[in-house]
């Protein structure tokens, strides 16, 4: 059997599904970061005390011209905490902070009291605790445009989107680097510190020059992160310093050259960790604690009676790993519990009261309790499956915990010895397994009770106190393992429990763009959703429609060109064109004309479906072409918005089916009307890897059986002959046969799985109909999918059925 043309599809198209936290995460499953500069060290501004760094210039330094860089991990959200700051503590200061509700300030105020000279708040939310942000800011108040003089970007990319824009007048000076006020970092420095920044590393100020934040950082063109670039040739300036936290006696250390040392308050050695954004460790993500501190490595309980529970915010599908948890304090040893839980059950174990791993059925954790009535108690899915000798705690003691997420089992130690002969080395006598799935898994720490019980965790950034068993390696993200997935072009996703609206975005109209394929709306632009595309998946903010809390999600995506465009004339119009032509797909965007014509798309054959949306100026319907869906070329439609079958209209498609180097289309607004902008997204068929069909449903449980030529990995279905819905179907949400999880493209409903006619076989070779649905198993239909595995596997070995 050939080596097919693509023997993995899933480095071409690959389903993500995920538990909304409300904040901010990235979901996927990721590379490690690629290297260009390394940033060894950080420091932890916590939430519990006034910690701070702290300077006060011997002489003023420039009042109009400065950058400042940080590399920000946080750590408190919904309340203000200061990166940098100085001020009277009244009606003078300039700051940069995240304010209460995550957004992103900085202000300034010098010539009159109490009115800002500028004032800078972001509509965008900051509130992913797992990864480092880059905050940057260039101030040149003498530019002669108004609205270059302070510039903010995050992650290397400019924030021009605010909730409050007060610009700078012409050479109004600020505050920072002057002899007026000390120079704060890591918090406000009094009695009403804002404190809890989280993890700073690598704080860099120079006074006197506004450079570009190209100067310190860079997209890895491998993963599409924005990661530190190695500084080089860097003149300071007066005031200027940089901070690498590289000694753990003296924190404020200015390694610029400059000697511009900071005194540190009420910070210690041990703040110094090796988090850092080159390697990026987990730490206490979502959770139900009310009390978190030290970078998110403290928890405390709370409420009397109840459980509290929070977990890792890595996640690991393969490989092995290790940490440990330092008893802070106690006074019953059963109010502590430690396990794992699936991605899928996250929001059930970290729901704010009385939950914890292992608590019920099916809810996809299980957990180690110490001591509990005398005896180790071992929880699995709501059920104690096993007791030991117990286990006694002490202030001070050190858990340990190793797992093989290949293997899914969990061993338990404390101080250096694992519990019941369990030996993580060898693989044997593991304390629990038995979750079996393949999602990603969690590190889950649950406290019951109030205040006297805390723990610290440890998943690496800090030194271990025992050596791990061989072969386990510390929770951070250098250890996960590599991808072969590339960066994420075109991005579907759908809430799958509410009715929150499809969400598409694509790295050519870019990440704030924003369509629904159940809507006729045009473009809109939003902040707080969909923030990166990386290679293996995606950033995404708070929006409810890609990250509500306690929802789940299904992200559906294609990669493309890794958001390289080029312009193609190969059409009567021209088109900006990101083309994936090994995996024949086409990001197309262009501007009507309202005269008949045609499109260059891209791809080395004819395009056999293809999506079309109006972008602007008025509400318009998706336009369909589909190359099965029409006997004399492309005069018909559908319409992906609509149940409606398919219509004779020769104003869409100009009556001229595709060829393989242009589309066709008419004069009618939803393909082109004059000066309106559009994007289409085109696909034709890949052997082993995708195919666009279509069948004849007979009614029947034992329905017709489609041969695609591969295991599907997603599938959509849409009646022609009459009216039907787009039912989506993928083996991700639903991994054994039948598939039964359907999401209609044309609808915000939420997932049902309630319908039995509507039931899927998916087969090593296609797909087979199991309902007698006459929306997908009666009259005439099309199919659009994708593949898991081509038939012939890698080409020496075929696949096998579910």
């Amino acid at each position: 059997m050939a080596t097919p043309t693509i023997p993995n599809g899933e480095e071409y198209f690959f389903p993500i599904i995920y538990e909304g936290n409300g904040a901010g995460q990235r979901v996927g499953k990721f590379v490690p970061f690629t290297d260009n500069g390394t940033i060894d060290n950080s420091c932890i501004f916590n939430g519990a005390t006034n910690n701070y760094l702290s300077r006060t210039p011997g002489s003023n330094g420039s009042t109009t011209t400065l950058t400042f860089s940080a590399w920000v991990k946080r750590g408190r959200l919904g309340s203000q905490s200061s990166i940098f700051f100085t001020n009277d503590f009244s009606a003078y200061g300039e700051q940069l902070e995240f304010l209460s509700d995550n957004t992103l300030q900085y202000v300034c105020t010098r010539t009159t009291a109490g009115v800002n000279d500028w004032n800078f708040i972001t509509n965008r939310t900051f509130e992913d605790t797992s990864k480092w942000y880059h905050i940057f800011i260039k101030r040149d108040t003498t530019n002669s445009t108004q609205a270059d003089r302070v510039q903010i970007y995050v992650d290397g990319e400019r924030i021009t989107s605010f909730s409050t824009e007060t610009l700078a007048g012409s050479s109004a000076p600020g505050w920072w680097n002057q002899t007026t006020y000390a120079n704060i970092i890591g918090n406000t420095g009094n009695a009403s510190y804002l404190r809890g920044i989280g993890y700073l590393a690598e704080v860099n100020m120079i006074d006197g020059t506004a450079m570009d934040v190209s100067d310190f950082g860079v997209t890895d063109t491998s993963t599409g992160r924005w990661i530190p670039k190695t500084l080089s040739g860097i003149t300071y300036g007066t005031n200027g310093f940089r901070m690498k936290f590289q000694d753990s006696s003296a924190l404020g250390d200015d390694t610029s050259g400059n000697t511009n040392d900071f005194t540190a308050t009420n910070l210690a050695s041990t703040d110094q960790t090796t988090d850092s954004p080159t390697q990026n460790h987990a730490v206490i993500g979502e959770n139900g604690f009310s009390s978190i501190s030290e970078g998110r490595l403290k928890a405390e309980g709370s409420v009397s009676g109840q459980w509290r529970t929070g977990v890792s915010t890595l996640g690991m599908k393969s490989g092995k790993y290790y940490w440990e948890v330092k008893i802070v304090a106690h006074s019953n040893d059963n109010f502590f519990m430690f396990g794992i839980c699936n991605e899928s059950t996250i929001s059930y174990v970290t729901a704010a009261a009385n939950r914890y791993p292992g608590l019920d059925t099916d809810s996809g954790s299980y957990s180690w309790q110490p001591n509990a009535a005398g005896n180790d108690d071992i929880r699995f899915n709501g059920s104690i499956v096993r007791e030991e000798t117990g286990t006694t705690l002490a202030n001070d003691d050190i858990l340990q915990f190793a797992y093989d997420a290949d293997t899914d089992r969990l061993w338990v130690g404390k101080n250096d010895t694992f519990l019941y002969s369990g030996d993580p080395a060898n693989g044997t006598n593991y304390t629990i397994s038995g979750i079996g799935t393949r999602e990603n898994r969690y590190a889950a720490l649950a406290i019951h009770n109030d205040t006297s019980h805390k723990f610290e965790v440890n998943f690496g950034q800090r030194s271990f106190a025992y050596t791990p068993p061989t072969g386990f390696v510390a929770l951070q993200q250098d250890n996960l393992p590599e991808t072969a997935k590339d960066v994420s072009g075109f991005t579907w996703t759908k809430n799958r429990d509410g009715t929150d609206w499809h969400y598409l975005v694509d790295s050519s109209r870019g990440n704030t763009k924003v369509l629904n394929s159940n809507d006729t709306a045009t473009e809109e632009t939003h902040q707080d959703g969909v923030q990166k595309f990386l290679k293996g998946g995606i950033s995404v903010e708070d929006r409810d429609n890609v990250n509500k809390s306690a929802n789940s999600f299904v992200n559906w995506t294609w990669v493309a060109n890794g958001g390289t465009t080029e312009s193609n004339t190969e059409g009567s119009i021209t088109s900006t064109v990101q083309a994936n032509t090994t995996a024949g797909f086409s990001i197309v965007t262009y501007t009507g004309t309202g005269t008949a014509g045609t499109i260059g798309h891209g791809l080395s054959s004819a395009p056999e479906w293809i999506i079309v949306k109006k972008r602007t100026n008025d509400t318009q319907a998706w336009q369909v072409y589909h190359h099965s869906n029409t006997d004399a070329p492309a005069t018909e439609k559908l319409t992906l918005n609509t149940t409606a079958g398919t219509v004779d209209d020769n104003t869409t498609w100009n009556d001229t089916a595709p060829t393989a180097d242009v589309f066709s289309v008419g004069n009618g607004s939803g393909t082109n009307e004059n000066t309106d902008t559009y994007v289409a997204y085109c696909w034709h068929s890949v052997d082993g890897f995708s195919k666009f069909g279509k069948y004849t449903g007979n009614s029947n449980a034992d329905g017709p059986f489609i041969y695609t030529g591969f295991t599907p990995k997603f599938l959509i279905i849409k009646r022609t002959n009459t009216t039907g819905s787009w039912f989506m179907y993928d083996t991700i949400r639903e991994p054994l046969n039948p598939v039964f999880r359907w999401i209609l493209a044309d609808s915000s409903g939420a997932e049902n799985s309630s319908n039995i006619t509507r039931y899927v076989d998916i087969l090593s070779n296609g797909f087979k109909l199991r309902g007698t649905g006459g929306d997908v198993n009666s009259g005439t239909l099309v199919y659009m999918a994708f593949a898991k595995n081509p038939f012939v596997g890698d080409g020496t070995s075929p696949v096998t059925a579910r």
